[in-house]
């Protein structure tokens, strides 16, 4: 049976929270013994318990021990800090740099989206030929995703042709753009005349 995907968020319930306190952090122990037992890794763990307050109840958990502990923190310290903390980070540049991956991951699923919109409309317009009115409705951006999307396909039409020696003439930009976007739309209010103008020009 799989395990139920954890929520990490701060347990408001004291009995519950500590009850996961006690249970991750043998666990924690546990995993870094048998890492230091199979890997002969330098390693110790120091863990303060955020309900314990003050007093001899804010005593950590140590693993090896705290002499063992502070030693190795003492070398580590004592490192150049070019090797110690080159790939050392807090909470908050973990969470930064986790949020700049998403914000990529986004902004491509937005291009690949813009793209597979453009291949769809530049389908729709070469099958339709010259028939108006395809383009109605459409916003600048919009046009300018299909503008380019249309050039890119030309270079890599011409590259190929170059490649294979072919010598039947590359595409040619101007009528193709006359099959997208014929003349007779420039007044159906599909987009902005100044747009639709620059298509063309740029086909």
């Amino acid at each position: 049976m799989a395990r139920q995907k954890v929520n990490l968020q701060y347990i408001t319930n004291k009995l519950a929270r500590r009850a996961t306190y006690k249970r991750r952090c043998r666990g924690l122990l546990k995993k870094t013994s048998e890492i230091a037992a199979l890997c002969g890794a330098r390693a110790c763990v120091v863990v303060y318990d955020g309900d314990a307050g003050a007093g001899a109840a804010a005593r950590p958990e140590v693993w090896p021990s705290a002499a063992e502990a502070a030693a190795l923190f003492r070398r580590y310290r004592g490192m150049p800090e070019g090797s110690s903390f080159r790939k050392a980070t807090d909470q908050l540049q973990h969470l930064a740099a986790r949020f700049a991956r998403v914000r990529g991951q986004v902004r491509r699923s937005e291009d690949e989206n813009g793209e597979r919109d453009a291949a769809a409309l530049l389908h729709e317009r070469v099958a339709a030929g010259r028939r108006p009115g395809l383009l109605a409705g459409a916003t600048d951006k919009e046009v300018a995703a299909l503008k380019a999307l249309v050039e890119r396909r030309m270079r890599e039409a011409k590259e190929r042709l170059r490649q294979l020696g072919a010598g039947a003439p590359a595409p040619n930009g101007g009528e193709l753009g006359a099959v997208l976007y014929g003349s007779s739309e420039l007044g159906s209010g599909s987009g902005s005349p100044d747009a639709m103008e620059a298509f063309d020009q740029g086909l």
